[in-house]
């Protein structure tokens, strides 16, 4: 369709950028044309994340890295006044940084609180950050990675399934509000997929992969590049991507 939303030149900040999840979705939106700041916070992965991505640039596409942690509010400020800087503005925030390895009886108030503030305040503050920047243009997408975790609330994730639940709730009431101004917000929630969150190797995945019970992060990609390209009159609110055969 001639009104199908284009992704080229537009300012994209991706946070959890450096792996997984966010260096897919972020190879997939250089192919469109679009100029990407990714945001992480392991320097070993910089510079892997940034030539890979710009191996698939094209149609004018381009990315940047900013290295820093979401769970601070003055790297937050600092990635966005570097994206201000490097791509014009914002135009569109995936809020995907998460961490996955916190829970109620095995660790204590410092792990709880760290993966809230990774997992819950990173989001809203880069969701403040650029919100500030889309409200004046009445324009902008806000993506918020969250998992179907919120959902089926499996046994011994209860610290990272109370963040991606309050992440959930978060997307709605933001959405409602936003929407008045010209903003979009989705909300894509993926099961199982074989990234390093978890802490483990593609090896170690690769069973799972197999057998179809696992996603690839280009699956999830892929749905996010979905929503971001839908005709302005439409906001893609959730989409749930399971693996074939995830069991849970």
């Amino acid at each position: 369709m001639d009104d199908m939303t284009s992704l080229r030149g537009k300012a994209v900040v991706i946070t959890g950028g450096f792996t997984g999840i966010g260096r897919a979705t972020a190879r997939l939106l250089v192919t469109d044309g679009a100029k990407v700041l990714i945001f992480g916070i392991e320097q070993k992965d910089l510079q892997p994340a940034l030539d890979d991505i710009r191996a698939a640039a094209a149609n004018g596409g381009e990315a940047h890295a900013f290295l820093g942690d979401v769970g601070k509010p003055d790297d937050v400020d600092r990635a966005f006044r570097e994206a201000d800087a490097t791509l014009g503005g914002v135009d569109v925030l995936v809020n995907n940084a998460a961490i996955a390895r916190a829970r109620l009886l095995d660790d204590d108030y410092r792990a709880w609180q760290r993966m809230v503030e990774v997992n819950l305040l990173g989001y809203l503050a880069c969701a403040r950050a650029a919100a500030d920047r889309m409200r004046p243009k009445r324009d902008g997408h806000i993506v918020n990675v969250g998992s179907m975790s919120a959902d089926l609330r499996e046994t011994g994730q209860d610290v990272y399934v109370a963040t991606k639940a309050a992440i959930q709730a978060f997307s709605e009431t933001l959405r409602k509000k936003v929407n008045e101004e010209g903003i979009r917000v989705t909300l894509i929630e993926p099961g199982a997929v074989a990234t390093p969150i978890q802490g483990k190797t593609r090896e170690q995945y690769r069973e799972r992969l197999e057998k179809m019970e696992m996603l690839e992060a280009e699956d999830v990609a892929a749905a996010i590049h979905f929503s971001l390209t839908q005709p302005k009159r439409s906001n893609v609110v959730m989409v749930q991507v399971r693996p074939l055969k995830q069991l849970i």
